[in-house]
């Protein structure tokens, strides 16, 4: 493939390599108080160079791409990007389907984390997105050849779009090579490889706890009645045997993705969801996102995959901005085993919980750089972004979010994943989520 060929199926790759839900919501919801807020200031510089991460290259893969690189290396962790089954020599899309494409997908990944010098069986959490869940028994064929044995923590859901026409991208976190991993068994659970499911209640590394999503089923499998109210609580009590089991306790959760069926339910969600945390007494919520998604595998509504510390380490340290508000039943960042956990950001100007105007694009700068005075706060910057999750309402804008993007990051920007989602709370276009490397003398060490 040669000249515009290849610069058309370069353009695709890199649009499509970039997907999976790190999934959204701060703060949307509610009607947006007036007069409107001016437009967002220009973002200030970026640092240089990465101080505290580094960016993973793979020889005769592409370099230089404006908006996200293959995977970043911090401490003894790599955050892979969203990979899709495309050959990356030939930038083309494999034929065959599902199966194949997760096949490929998964290839990719291991000489990506092999260039990061760790191996696929040091995944700790893999999140799968599909562009039809009919197709969750193909993808489920193709991932348990790559993963026999102590397979990592998953989340798997159907998104409303995937860039490219992938049928299937998949995202990845992994431990260094010789890092603690082992995978959790919970005492009266059944075996979920047993039972030809791929993946692991929960994967602990030395300091941290990776969980797989959780829905509103009971420990025989049977989802529970009653709709939203009893699928959250049912959910978030499921989190109980598997972080005792663990080392870990919900004081010590940083991170919580929540995957919706409707967001008119996000209302309903977010009260039982308060309820339930207020009643363990819990010093501090967890950074969170929140977003629709296009169907969960079964029948459940409602889905949350949660990442947490042991108690090895200190309670996790909420981090807040000086003079901005609490804007829901979650902190805006968590910091915890060397790393910045920040909630899902929309375009609003946080004082006011205004939508900026403009459409995708002024939003994604807003929401940019709502996420620098939160990182300010935590003691890191722009700079030491490790991973970015982008939750769209439409692929149409994608060129819009990556043009205000990459005024953020304009070299060695961090590991991405963006899909396009059902929906998002309070009507925004994008949403954005992050993590972020912390210096060693604000981490207890750069080792989880």
């Amino acid at each position: 493939m040669a000249g515009s060929a290849l610069q058309g199926a370069l353009a695709l790759i890199l649009a499509a390599v970039c997907c999976v839900v790190l999934q959204g919501c701060g703060g949307g919801g509610g009607t947006p108080p007036s007069p409107p807020p001016p437009p967002p200031t220009p973002p200030s510089p970026p640092s240089p160079a990465r101080k505290w991460s580094e960016v993973v290259t793979v020889p005769g893969w592409p370099k230089n791409i404006p908006f996200l690189s293959f995977a970043i290396k911090a401490g003894n962790m790599v955050y892979a990007s969203g990979m899709q089954g495309f050959d990356m020599k030939t930038m083309e899309l494999v034929p065959g389907g599902a199966q194949a494409e997760t096949t490929q997908t998964l290839k990719n990944l291991q000489e990506l984390l092999e260039a990061a010098n760790t191996t696929m069986q040091n995944v700790v959490l893999c999140s799968v997105s599909l562009a039809k869940i009919a197709d969750f028994e193909d993808v489920n064929k193709a991932y348990k050849e790559f993963w026999p044995n102590a397979p990592p923590a998953r989340v798997a859901v159907q998104v409303a779009a995937l860039a490219g026409n992938a049928s299937v991208e998949i995202q990845c976190n992994a431990v260094a090579q010789g890092a603690a991993r082992s995978d959790i068994k919970i005492p009266g659970f059944p075996d979920p490889v047993a039972k030809g499911i791929p993946l692991s209640y929960a994967v602990k590394t030395k300091d941290m706890v990776y969980i797989s999503g959780m829905q509103g089923m009971d420990k025989t499998g049977k989802l529970v009645s009653g709709g939203i109210v009893a699928e959250v609580g049912q959910a978030l009590a499921n989190l109980a045997p598997i972080l005792t089991a663990a080392g870990s306790d919900y004081n010590h959760l940083v991170s919580c993705s929540i995957s919706l069926t409707d967001i008119n339910a996000y209302d309903q969600m977010n009260k039982r969801y308060t309820e339930y945390m207020k009643s363990l007494k819990v010093s501090s919520l967890p950074a969170r996102v929140a977003v629709q998604v296009g169907a969960l595998a079964g029948k459940g509504c409602f889905e949350i995959q949660c990442t947490a510390s042991t108690k090895d380490i200190p309670e996790p340290e909420v981090v807040q901005v000086p003079g901005w508000p609490t804007v829901g039943p979650f902190a805006m960042a968590i910091k915890a085993g060397g790393i910045a956990y920040v909630s899902g950001n929309q375009g609003r100007d946080m004082n006011t919980s205004h939508l900026v105007d403009g459409g995708a694009g002024p939003e994604t700068t807003k929401s940019l750089s709502n996420i620098q005075e939160i990182l300010k706060a935590a003691g890191s910057g722009l700079e030491d972004v490790v991973a970015c999750e982008l939750s769209l309402r439409s692929l149409a804008d994608f060129k819009d979010v990556n043009k205000a993007y990459t005024e953020f990051w304009p070299h060695d920007p961090p590991s991405r994943v963006a899909v396009q989602v059902g929906d998002l709370p309070g009507k925004a276009s994008v949403e954005i989520r992050c993590a972020a490397g912390l210096a060693p003398k604000s981490a207890e060490a750069m080792v989880v």
